[in-house]
């Protein structure tokens, strides 16, 4: 028999990981359309950040944390890991196509472990990959050429000499030298933003979970939930919905009724919408109100109620008979 320490091991790739964290999600009733996901593999733990949509209206948070402890098990179950779902990112908000969701008020998660940040922190994977790429060539390139001329004597690389005499003959104040540093002052200016900054703009974190286990809505997903709120208000006609960093404009156009009720009950639905979404960073409400060309100040009468159709009834006040 092989012993044990001689039958080799077997190592789950981070592609496989995501991928088996993507059918988890959607093996889910709560994901709504197509499910992205990634994964990070160190030794026996996993860590995955998944990409979904999520019906509305409903519980965001419970919802989300339903799908976080799904996936998180299901993982595990199949690749052997110890898996921890670190982010759910929503990107859309959906309406059931048959029927009408439920919307269930509870109250919010507590949150565990750390405190969540305000916003997501961006990898910044592309600038640092590139700085790194050319340092390393620089490095590289210079590196070889000293090593080839003191360890067998070889003449200088010609670039390295022009180099150096180019360098030597040419006066600070010239103007190739004022353009290579304004760009690479630029550069540096560039990086040090990127690196001080959190980044993912496009993102509002949902208040409740701890730093390990966080879940944010995409700037599509709270402006497609307002604007279902202020389309329900009576005698709107239509939205448009931008949702920013620090507030949502919105701008609604009235068809019929009072204006000034109209606009308070548009506001008082925009600012529900958004403490349903239980943002970590609440946002202000911006509404603008203006009138159609065919608006009447006065909303359209209910329709009358159909008569009652009159019963014939027989004489000697007997009831009529029920046809079979």
């Amino acid at each position: 028999m092989i012993p044990a320490a001689a039958r080799g091991t077997t190592t789950v790739s981070a592609r496989a990981v995501a991928k088996i964290a993507q059918q988890a999600a959607a093996e889910t009733p709560n994901a709504v359309g197509t499910v992205r996901g990634t994964a990070t593999v160190r030794g026996q733990r996993a860590e995955v950040s998944v990409r979904l949509g999520l019906p509305w209206p409903a519980e965001l948070g419970r919802r989300a944390g339903e799908v976080q402890r799904h996936v998180a098990s299901r993982t595990g179950e199949l690749t052997g890991l110890s898996v921890r779902v670190a982010r759910l990112r929503v990107v859309r908000l959906q309406r059931p196509a048959g029927g009408t969701v439920v919307f269930e008020k509870t109250t919010a998660p507590a949150a565990q472990g750390r405190r969540v940040p305000r916003r997501w922190w961006s990898a910044r994977p592309t600038p640092a990959v590139v700085t790194a790429l050319l340092g390393a060539s620089a490095a590289g390139l210079l590196t070889a050429d000293m090593a080839s001329v003191h360890l067998f004597g070889n003449a200088p690389a010609a670039w390295r000499t022009g180099l150096v005499d180019r360098l030597a003959t040419t006066s600070p104040a010239a103007g190739s030298v004022t353009v290579a540093a304004a760009a690479m002052a630029v550069a540096g200016l560039w990086l040090l933003l990127l690196a001080c900054t959190p980044g993912l703009r496009k993102r509002h974190v949902v208040a409740g979970f701890g730093a390990g286990r966080s879940i944010a809505l995409d700037r599509a997903a709270v402006a497609s939930v307002v604007r279902d709120r202020v389309l329900d208000t009576d005698g709107v006609d239509s939205v448009r919905v931008r949702v920013g960093r620090r507030r949502v404009r919105v701008r609604a156009d009235l068809a019929f009724g009072d204006r000034a009720t109209a606009r308070e009950q548009a506001g008082a639905a925009a600012r529900d919408a958004l403490a349903d979404c239980r943002l970590n960073r609440p946002l202000r409400v911006r509404l603008r109100l203006r009138t159609t060309s065919t608006w009447d100040p006065t909303p359209p009468a209910p329709a009358p109620a159909p008569a009652p159709v009159p019963v014939p009834v027989p004489a000697g006040g007997a009831e009529p008979e029920e046809s079979p």
